[in-house]
Order: C-alpha cells, then sequence, then structure tokens
C-alpha cells in the first residue's frame, strides 16, 4: 500500500471510530494481520496513529457535552494497568486462538444491540453502570483491546450503552479515554519491541487522514438520534466481527 491509500484508510477508520465509537483499531489491525504482519507489530503501529487520532476526537466529544466524565475516571486506573499487561501478553503470543472467541462475542454484542434498538423506539433507561462494573470494563477491554489490536471501543461502546447510557455518551466516554488506553500501550510496545519495529510508513499516514473528518464525525455523533446511533453502532459490530470469522 502507499502513502495516499495509508492515508485514505485513516481517513475512514477515523471517521467510523469518532462516530460509533468503534472500529480503527479493530478494522486496521484486522487488515495488518491479514496481510502477515506480527499481532505485536500490528497493535503496536494501530496503536501509535490511534493514540493520535483520538486525541482530536476525545476533545471534540469532550467540548460537544459527549462525555460522562464520572464513568470515564473509573475505566481509566484499570484499564492502564491492563493496557500495560496485554502489550506485555502479545509481544510474544499467538492471537489464532484468542481472535475468534473476541470476536464471536463482540457479534452477539451487535445482535442484541441491534435487536434491541429495532424493537423498541424509545428504550427504557436503567441505571448508570456502577463503578464495580466500569472498573472490570475498562481492564477487560484494555486488556484485549492491546492483545488483539482493538477491543476498546467494540467492547466498551456496546456494553456502557447496554448498562444504559446514552449512545452519545458511550461513544464519547469511550473516545475521551482511548487515546490514553493507547498511549500507555505505544510506551509498553516501545520497550518490549523497540520503536524502530513499528510500522511508521503506516503509522504517520494514518493519523494525517484520521484526524480530518473526526471533528466532524463527533458533531454527528452529538445530533443522531439515539435509535439510530444504537441501530449504526449494532449493524458495524455485526458485520466488522461476522467479516473477522469468516474471513
Amino acid at each position: 500500500m502507499n502513502i495516499l491509500a495509508f492515508i485514505m484508510a485513516g481517513l475512514f477508520c477515523g471517521f467510523v471510530d469518532s462516530c460509533l465509537g468503534m472500529g480503527f483499531g479493530v478494522t486496521s489491525a484486522s487488515v495488518l494481520i491479514t496481510f502477515g504482519v506480527a499481532p505485536a507489530v500490528a497493535s503496536a503501529s494501530v496503536h501509535a496513529a490511534e493514540a493520535a487520532v483520538d486525541i482530536v476526537s476525545g476533545i471534540a466529544h469532550y467540548r460537544l457535552g459527549n462525555v460522562d466524565i464520572k464513568i470515564a475516571r473509573h475505566l481509566l486506573i484499570p484499564g492502564i494497568i491492563a493496557s500495560v499487561l496485554g502489550a506485555v501478553f502479545v509481544s510474544g503470543l499467538s492471537l489464532k486462538m484468542a481472535k475468534p472467541f473476541v470476536q464471536g462475542t463482540l457479534l452477539l454484542m451487535g445482535l442484541y444491540i441491534l435487536f434491541r434498538h429495532v424493537k423498541d423506539y424509545n428504550p427504557a433507561p436503567k441505571k448508570s453502570m456502577t463503578k464495580r462494573k466500569a472498573m472490570l470494563l475498562g481492564f477487560v477491554a484494555a486488556f484485549i483491546d492491546v492483545a488483539v489490536g482493538g477491543g476498546w471501543g467494540p467492547l466498551g461502546t456496546p456494553a456502557l450503552i447496554l448498562s444504559g447510557e446514552e449512545p452519545r455518551k458511550a461513544v464519547g466516554v469511550i473516545e475521551f479515554t482511548e487515546p490514553i488506553i493507547s498511549l500507555v500501550a505505544v510506551l509498553t510496545f516501545g520497550y518490549t519491541l523497540g520503536f524502530d519495529k513499528f510500522m511508521w510508513d503506516m503509522t504517520i499516514p494514518m493519523i494525517i487522514g484520521g484526524i480530518i473528518l473526526t471533528p466532524i464525525a463527533s458533531v454527528l455523533t452529538s445530533k443522531m438520534p439515539r435509535r439510530l446511533l444504537g441501530i449504526l453502532i449494532g449493524l458495524w459490530l455485526v458485520l466488522l466481527n461476522l467479516w473477522g470469522l469468516l474471513a
């Protein structure tokens, strides 16, 4: 792939990620691994791009009022710890067994979210996620995110929605916290693999492409009806993980 192709990939992944709260990591990492890139190198390179792109996305969502700071704070500390552990874990591991399990789980979550929002025009609000559940979610989502190459958004966004968070708030929290998780992963991979192993010829063009449309995507998220956003998130999870399982 040439530089223009990587810029276009970043443009697409950044837009989808900022709009739906997921997609940058799992899409990019899946493509790289399919083309034979080692899982650790793929995850390291993708998170380097994601850290930069999601800073722009996180700021945009925060300014639009899409971020629940209380939930974000509960997610972050265990997420940071799990990010380090995930990077160390994947640095010497093949993920042929882990990926189908994760993708199958995400597919089921996507189907449930899709069913819930197609069936119910105005889903009854539930109590917000408890501190303990948010901390557990932060740990599991961060570990899988770094170990598999993506997962903070695909796990975090639907879990927050299913706990009763508004879809726009779920997306905002994930986008606001993701650059911190990604940065911790990048620093850990830099230590375990060496920064010279990163695919910088891919990472830098993807950053350039990724930051262009993320502010526009965050505005769309804040304006989009709750039901429509929930349907789109469910569809994206189903299509992305079905493709991953069948590839």
